[in-house]
């Protein structure tokens, strides 16, 4: 059964309103992080999994087949490994773009010229490449394959990479030799983002993405967090750290009045953009 497999959920009863990303986007990207460990799911579980019908699952299906996301065949589905985790990058980096780059934008404003910044390897400090020329001279530090590409040309931006093992499904180095090098370092301001937040918690499907983030935060001055509104929808295995030990919190999208008082009642410092 699926429910054996330890990988991340999303809550049911989602309303439609969470932010721009609708309820078949919320159950096709659970199906692809099913199918992360390279397993063959049969399709009536994962309908039973994600409680709609074999025919919502099938339409699902048939829209990632034809992303090259998955494979159906007699009645399971299952994708290549290097295929998934390749296209997995790609897959996140399409959701909520305009809400990132106003999140990255907003922590560009947090900056200083001449500051040294640490950013994870998540979709949305990727962003940070289109604003971050404003604030130069920079330092800014990074494990993140994409974002390393795109800052090695920008004028005033010193840019160093943590090395490290290569993954392919997050777009990153992560392991020993970059934890390493991360610690090696103290910044003025990390900038980072989730997977998902459950109540003050913050968490991530992978723990070898878990301490890159907890290195960043170790070295850092000032610590601050990206999240849209979909991050308060998922539900992921490997805890990383609580909202409260983040200096700022910048959110986006139509977050939960609830989680929005939660965090108030918790003294979180946070605003919305």
């Amino acid at each position: 059964m699926l429910s054996s497999l330890q990988v991340p959920v999303i809550e049911p009863n989602i309303p439609d309103s969470v932010d721009s990303l609708s309820k078949s986007d919320m159950r096709r990207a659970r199906i692809l992080q099913i199918l992360m460990s390279g397993r063959t799911a049969q399709i009536r579980d994962l309908a039973d999994e994600l409680r709609v019908s074999l025919m919502t699952v099938h339409r699902d299906l048939a829209e990632l087949e034809k992303e090259g996301l998955v494979r159906r065949l007699r009645g399971a589905v299952s994708a290549e490994k290097s295929l998934l985790f390749e296209s997995s990058y790609n897959y996140r980096n399409r959701r909520q773009v305009d809400e990132k780059r106003r999140l990255a934008r907003a922590a560009v404003a947090q900056l200083e010229p001449g500051n040294a910044l640490i950013c994870d390897e998540s979709t949305t400090t990727f962003h940070l490449s289109e604003f971050l020329h404003e604030m130069a001279p920079l330092t800014v530090i990074t494990n993140a394959a994409p974002l390393l590409e795109r800052l090695r040309d920008v004028p005033d931006i010193d840019l160093i990479s943590t090395g490290g093992r290569f993954h392919l499904g997050y777009n990153g180095y992560f392991g020993a030799v970059c934890e390493r090098a991360i610690r090696s370092f103290h910044v003025d301001v990390a900038i980072m983002s989730t997977t998902t937040i459950q109540g003050l918690s913050l968490y991530t499907p992978d723990e070898t993405v878990v301490r890159a983030k907890q290195a960043m935060m170790e070295v850092a001055r000032r610590r601050i967090l990206l999240a849209d509104a979909t991050k308060f929808s998922f539900t992921a295995l490997n805890y990383v750290a609580q909202i409260t030990d983040f200096d700022l919190v910048l959110l986006t999208g139509d977050v939960p009045q609830a989680n929005l008082d939660q965090l108030r009642k918790a003294g979180v410092n946070f605003e919305l953009v």
